[in-house]
């Protein structure tokens, strides 16, 4: 029972120490947290089956089941390698399913040999114990491929329930009186702590993405070649405006959400796209009938739209950023001046979206330019491979989405994103950014790619800068986790509307307030 209630705990032990820190399946350093919490779930199991049987296990099928319960994950190498026949567009692989458990239990049942029986049972046992946790853990499993790809979840507290009642079945036929009370206590609080805080791994993640196309905004035209190509309309579509004209083209506008997308216009004070417009003048008042004018035109048009107002302001680039030495201060009250005249013409379509550049190492800090979440609908970050160092998805956004959801429980959206195609394998690193990477960020819950040619870097980060390129984007985007459009992008995350609850909750105490 002792030990039972230790590889318990050290299993949610394992699991809450990697969600604390976003892990990722697929991945050689996963290994090193996942595979013992595998083992361990697997030593449980055998542990409650030998308490509920007269004889218990025998040896072979201990020793398979055990060794079955790690070895399954052999057939993750070919995609860390980089082939995704096992896989193709899941983020697990076939082999997680229960057709290979059928397999082993057949092969057990008509095996006339005992060894070999026994052994193949044992196989399937592990295998299913390491399923188990892997419905609960990560971005699921389609166990019911192939008669369905849909990829299969289960709430942490589920698996936390399941490994408590393994440990009482071990108490109960050993005799809870034989068991060290401090022990059994400490064990089934650590499975408690992580069905509550662990909820993160229950949810199957989800996306939309969307892209930027040049001239799309003149010519919808390019939104339909676009979706033509690729096999999939895009959920957002990208424009970008500055201050010396409209905010909003109502036929652009128009155009994107008869495409069922939304539109995302990006606003960048400076006009004529060279002179800065001063951010102490617009926190200040000086801007009001543009800003006003601009609220007028999204509250009479009606229509969905998010916009982001002076983005990557931690970057060095613009004249809004640490370049005109703006303060995080007074970035923060433009911005909130901004979205208070808004709100006061009624613009409540309008979603804000703030989006600073991914931070590096001591190199771009945005957490002090974060308006409050009174003031945000969505957050998020823009980040590219350049090339200089062939970085991966995961690289380029590990830290920064450490970093955001330390900050805010809004939704997060990579606004812009691309990659190079020098330096590394740009088919792989598409695959593995849609593929592995974004299904373990459950905050994340929307991608845009930027489909240009950077003018000041000269630098080529379009889709189809070679068919290979092509090809991986178009089949990675056919994953049904990504089929999400603006109903999903209009809608408040289950984790979001649980937090605006409890925060009104408190609210409420705090005023004495029922």
């Amino acid at each position: 029972m002792t030990a039972a209630t230790a590889l318990a705990g050290a299993v949610v032990a394992l699991d809450l120490l990697w969600g604390l820190f976003v892990g990722s399946t697929g991945h050689l350093a996963y290994g090193l947290v996942d595979e013992p919490a595998h083992l361990a779930t697997c030593a449980i199991a055998l542990l409650a089956l030998a308490a509920v049987t007269a004889a218990g296990p025998p040896r072979r099928f201990a020793v398979a089941a055990l060794i079955s319960s790690v070895a399954i994950d052999v057939d993750h190498i070919p995609g860390i390698l980089g082939s995704h026949a096992l896989a193709g567009t899941l983020p697990r692989p076939y082999s997680h399913s229960l057709v290979f458990v059928s397999a082993l239990i057949v092969v057990g049942c008509i095996s006339r040999r005992r060894d070999v029986s026994q052994i193949s049972l044992g196989l399937a046992f592990g295998v299913s114990a390491h399923l188990l946790r892997d419905l609960a853990t990560g971005p699921g499993i389609p166990l019911l491929w192939p008669l369905s790809s849909n990829v299969l979840t289960v709430p942490y507290a589920f698996f936390a329930a399941c490994l408590t009642l393994a440990v009482l079945a071990v108490a109960v036929k050993r005799g809870t009186r034989l068991v060290p009370r401090l022990g059994l206590g400490i064990g089934l609080s650590a499975i408690c702590l992580g069905a509550v805080a662990i909820p993160a791994h229950a949810t199957p993640a989800r996306d939309a993405v969307g892209v930027y196309l040049p001239d799309a905004e003149w010519n919808p035209s390019v939104i339909d070649q676009y979706a033509g190509t690729v096999g999939r309309q895009p959920a957002i579509v990208s424009l970008y405006t500055d201050w010396s004209e409209p905010i909003f083209r109502p036929v652009a506008l128009e155009a994107i959400t008869a495409r069922g997308a939304v539109p995302m216009v990006t606003w960048e004070p400076w006009r004529n796209w060279s002179e800065g417009v001063s951010l102490a003048s617009i926190a200040a008042g000086a801007e009001d009938a543009y800003v006003a004018a601009s609220a007028s035109q999204a509250a009479a048009w009606g229509g969905p739209i998010f916009l982001r107002f002076g983005h990557e302001m931690n970057g060095g680039w613009y004249p809004w950023g640490v370049e005109a030495r703006n303060s995080p201060a007074t970035y923060r009250a433009a911005w909130r001046h901004v979205v208070e005249i808004f709100r006061a013409q009624g613009a409540t379509n309008v979603r804000w979206v703030w989006t600073p550049y991914i931070e590096g190492d001591r190199q771009r800090p945005f957490r002090r330019y974060y308006p409050g979440d009174r003031w945000v609908d969505w957050a998020g970050f823009d980040g590219f491979n350049w090339g200089s160092k062939f970085l991966s998805f995961a690289k380029l956004f590990q830290r920064s989405y450490t970093t955001m959801v330390r900050m805010t429980k809004k939704p997060l959206i990579v606004a812009e994103t691309g990659s190079v195609e020098y330096g590394g394998s740009k088919p792989e690193w598409i695959r593995r950014a849609l593929d592995r990477a974004l299904p373990r960020y459950k905050h994340i819950r929307a991608l845009v790619w930027w489909d240009g040619v950077h003018k000041e870097k000269g630098t080529d980060i379009r889709i189809d800068t070679s068919p290979e390129s092509f090809v991986a984007w178009s089949e990675a985007l056919q994953a049904p986790r990504l089929d999400e459009g603006s109903e999903f992008l209009l809608t408040r995350p289950a984790w979001l509307r649980k937090s605006q609850r409890k925060h009104r909750h408190h609210r409420h105490r705090k005023r004495g307030r029922p």
